[in-house]
């Protein structure tokens, strides 16, 4: 029995990084159907939520 080279390594693409504002994730559904054609792509994604300090107080 003869054993087979390993195949070259090819890495995953990189994984998309989104990082929306507060108007954007205040309708998270509606954001994610925005980002779905890129994150389909590598199917998978990460979504960073907006900074504390970046809250709006009333």
């Amino acid at each position: 029995m003869t054993q087979r080279a390993p195949a070259e390594f090819t890495p995953p693409p990189e994984c998309p990084v989104f990082e929306p504002s507060w108007e954007e994730f205040a309708d998270p559904f509606a954001f994610i159907n925005k980002i779905r054609p890129i994150a389909e792509k590598t199917g998978i994604c990460k979504v960073r939520p907006p900074p504390v300090s970046a809250v709006r107080t009333i």
